[in-house]
């Protein structure tokens, strides 16, 4: 769909092991990469409070959307314009 495009999606996990966040990812049949940050630096870059967050970069490295939660049809318009439609 988007991929071709240049969407990305990754989810970040803060478990203690690995092998937690492959379960989850294997639980909910991820089709996207499931990344291991222990020590949640990429939850401190990104000023993450509250689970989920969804953050949306544009291809510049700007965050064009971040959100505990969020409605969709928000995420999709940032995801609309971090591609530059």
């Amino acid at each position: 769909m988007l991929g071709p495009k240049g969407l990305q999606v990754v989810s970040v996990s803060q478990d203690e092991k690995v092998s937690e966040a492959g379960a989850f990812a294997k639980e909910v049949k991820a089709t996207f990469p499931v990344l291991h940050d222990p020590k949640s630096g990429v939850f401190n870059k990104f000023g993450v409070e509250g689970w989920p967050t969804n953050i949306v970069i544009d291809r510049k490295g700007k965050v064009v959307y971040a959100e505990s939660g969020g409605e969709l049809k928000d995420i999709e318009a940032a995801v609309t314009k971090a591609l530059g439609k």
